[in-house]
């Protein structure tokens, strides 16, 4: 079983760009069962165990299954930052990497961390996988029958084929003219990539992910915050990062930044796709907004919330991938911001828990990335990016101005 990548799914396949779910476990895990689980997960996503090709000689590459492909196998290691720079083998298979961590001095603790393609896997999809993974783990620790059967499609069609019959090519190609002319008049603002070399990436491949977390009783009170100012979380939270960013340019005054906002269209496609089914259904809208030095999180958050829902409604964040050939030149956004909402808690057996579930893209690409997430109570924002291009310095102060401002809003 075989099909081409589409456009997305090449360009993000070319660019590496993987996504990784990592998770805390508190307690004492069995790896034997954990391995039989793996392989009950395979057994329902094929996928999984599939491959990369290499590119033909039109540049063409595929996405393929074959019964024959072996599966993943459980790795080991001690070091979560080691474990996500790990080289992956794409074009060899298998599609998923997974690694159990057990970091020295944490006794009665572990992380598992799962790496998929980002080409084949969003955040809905990877969150339902991590759920399944637990459940075989669940039933096969207390001895139940275990039911493997595979999730249909075993590789379903891209989003790009889904989204582009929806507009006539001539429509697509006058809105991204539209979106190329906005920003020759006036460009969004870049952070500087200070480690690059020679305007292409620098020595250094390494990714990195700094964490900023709001504990339960405050992030409670920001979600009242936000719900006294009538904004989503979202909005807050994106409000903040824009403003956090905005500090680390000196000019006076309004400045245009370009907020690229993950859109979920699961929901919004007809049929749905269910959120079992292993699939990028993710969209982006680009989101334009002049932001003040002193600016407040509030007023921007406003602001992005009122375009992103007419974007919504327009049709603009559907067509944004299905233009996607016609967008790959388009000006790179200021930030990316992927809300994957509230975690569910995997159900395990009595004695494991789940003390902590992250997800984080990560791809050697100019942009800075902020995955936004809520489990058991707290939240969390990851600020992601490539050392090849940005400096730990820089978004370090990104990540203190952030977090700063979340503990204020947050009282």
């Amino acid at each position: 079983m075989e099909r081409p990548l589409a456009p997305h799914e090449a360009a993000i396949a070319a660019a590496g760009v993987r996504l990784v779910l990592h998770c805390e476990v508190i307690g004492e895990l069995d790896e034997g069962v954990l391995s039989r689980a793996l392989a009950r997960l395979v057994a329902c996503y094929p996928l999984l165990a599939g491959a990369i090709t290499a590119p033909d000689e039109r540049g063409r590459r595929l996405v393929r299954i074959h019964p024959a492909d072996p599966g993943p196998v459980l790795g080991c290691g001690v070091d979560l930052q080691e474990e996500i720079n790990a080289p992956l083998t794409w074009e060899q298979g298998p599609l998923l990497r997974v690694t159990l961590l057990r970091e020295p001095n944490r006794q009665g603790r572990s992380r598992l961390v799962m790496t998929l393609p980002r080409a084949f896997a969003d955040a809905m999809s990877y969150q339902a996988l991590h759920r399944r993974l637990w459940s075989f783990y669940a039933d096969l620790a207390a001895g139940r029958h275990v039911a493997a059967a595979p999730v249909q499609p075993v590789l379903g069609p891209a989003l790009d084929d889904l989204l582009a019959a929806r507009f006539p090519a001539r429509e697509l190609r006058d809105f991204v003219a539209e979106r190329a002319r906005v920003d020759t008049e006036s460009p969004p603002a870049l952070l500087p990539a200070h480690a690059s070399l020679n305007g292409g990436p620098g020595t250094d491949p390494s990714f990195r992910v700094i964490g900023i977390d709001v504990d339960a009783d405050r992030c409670e009170r920001l979600v009242q915050r936000a719900h006294d100012a009538d904004l989503t979380v979202n909005a807050l939270v994106s409000g903040i990062l824009l403003t956090s960013l905005r500090t680390l340019f000196p000019a006076r005054g309004p400045m245009r930044l370009l907020c690229t906002t993950a859109v979920d269209m699961r929901r919004r496609l007809s049929p749905p796709i269910p959120t079992e089914v292993l699939q990028s259904a993710a969209t982006t809208t680009s989101i334009r907004l002049m932001v003040d030095d002193h600016a407040h999180p509030v007023d921007v958050g406003r602001d992005l919330d009122a375009r992103l829902r007419a974007d919504l409604e327009s049709g603009a964040a559907a067509m944004e991938l299905a233009a996607f050939p016609y967008m790959l030149d388009q000006h790179p956004p200021s930030l990316v911001i992927t809300n994957v909402g509230t975690i569910a808690e995997p159900v395990l057996p009595a004695g494991l828990r789940i003390g902590d579930v992250r997800l984080a893209p990560l791809g050697h690409v100019p942009m800075l990335f902020a995955v936004v997430s809520r489990y058991r109570g707290r939240l969390t924002v990851d600020l992601v990016y490539s050392r090849a291009w940005y400096t730990d310095l820089q978004i370090d102060e990104v990540a203190r101005t952030a977090r700063a401002t979340l503990q204020a809003a947050a009282g």
